[in-house]
């Protein structure tokens, strides 16, 4: 995500919060053989408002990405003794806006959010900014109209991947020219879908693949029943299309079922983000490959990043997850030990 500032909320603004975390954390500054957490540095108890918010677009409690992201978050903020509460959206548009709104008459250090609904949620966390919160984004950036109010990034070059995923399609035989491709998504006009899909687009179209437009990718939403009995029906009204690519967890983790629901054993897989069902699907042959995003990270780093700077005056920097290396049947052993279970997958 490319970081720029403009008039009125830019570079002074930012000045100003850098110099007011680190006048804050001064005033607060002791020893660490003074404190019963943070290290000799100060970092974990430097800063005196140790309060922070992380929200999560889908429910962690029911989907094993979104639990990933949260399990890096929590580690991370027990390593530097923030005390984060953490809020889901629930796949809700309107919910996050309340809960960011929520958040900010707390007064918290930080605030930690991710940008599925893209310009909805421009306005709220701008709000957060004049406010004098910081806000750092992770798993999709925030759109360009927000560069003044959001810090930073943690999360994958989408469109990259996209066409990486494209070219193991092609390299893996899955589809050649003439054949058809479809992409789905729990959201198909979301940006990180558009962005993975356009990469993966732009790559099968040069080799002469049909895809289909993006008004026809198929939505399943975030819930994994209505997404599973989406899939299914596809399929079966579907049976002749080569290769569908699922852009999200939600529909990758529920393609191998969906198959088996709609007795179709010809139309490939491959697709993004890791579960214990995408671990299994690659096991079994079912699944192709995934691109593991690595949300661990993308939590892990997000609230670290946040803890830098309120400690030290850090500025936050945007980081790429990864997930540029595929996990296949080949080398999905390196992941699926059960210790890593809500961690890598």
């Amino acid at each position: 995500m490319k970081l720029t500032f403009k008039k009125g909320r830019g570079i002074a603004a930012a000045a100003m919060l850098g110099v007011a975390a680190l006048a804050l954390s001064a005033c607060s500054a002791t020893p660490a053989a003074e404190t019963a957490s943070g290290l000799e540095s100060g970092l974990g108890s430097r800063a005196e408002n140790r309060s922070a918010y992380f929200f999560t677009y889908y429910d962690p409690t029911g989907d094993a990405f979104w639990a990933q992201i949260q399990a890096g978050a929590e580690d991370a903020a027990a390593l530097t003794n923030l005390d984060v509460t953490y809020q889901t959206a629930k796949g809700d548009s309107a919910t996050m806006v309340d809960l960011v709104q929520a958040s900010i008459a707390k007064k918290p250090a930080m605030i930690f959010m991710p940008f599925n609904e893209g310009e909805a949620w421009v306005d709220v966390a701008c709000q957060a900014h004049d406010a004098g919160i910081p806000v750092i984004a992770f798993n999709v950036p925030a759109p360009e109209s927000a560069n003044d109010c959001v810090m930073a990034f943690v999360g994958q070059d989408f469109f990259a991947v996209g066409e990486i995923i494209g070219q193991a399609a092609l390299a893996e035989g899955l589809v050649k020219a003439g054949d058809t491709v479809e992409i789905t998504a729990e959201e198909p006009d979301q940006p990180y879908a558009l962005q993975r899909g356009g990469g993966v687009k732009k790559v099968l179209e040069a080799a002469g693949v049909n895809v289909m437009p993006e008004s026809e990718w198929l939505r399943t939403g975030g819930d994994d029943a209505p997404a599973l009995d989406a899939l299914t029906s596809w399929l079966v009204a579907n049976p002749n299309v080569n290769l569908i690519v699922p852009v999200g967890g939600t529909p990758h983790r529920n393609l191998p079922a969906a198959l088996k629901a709609a007795g179709n054993t010809t139309t490939k897989v491959i697709g993004f983000d890791t579960s214990p069902q995408v671990v299994q699907g690659l096991k079994d042959g079912v699944l192709t490959a995934t691109a593991d995003q690595q949300g661990y990270i993308q939590g892990f780093q997000s609230v670290m990043e946040g803890a830098l700077y309120l400690d030290f005056g850090f500025s936050p920097a945007t980081i790429n997850s990864g997930g540029n290396g595929l996990i296949t049947k080949d080398n999905v052993a390196n992941i699926e030990a059960k210790d890593l279970q809500g961690i890598r997958y």
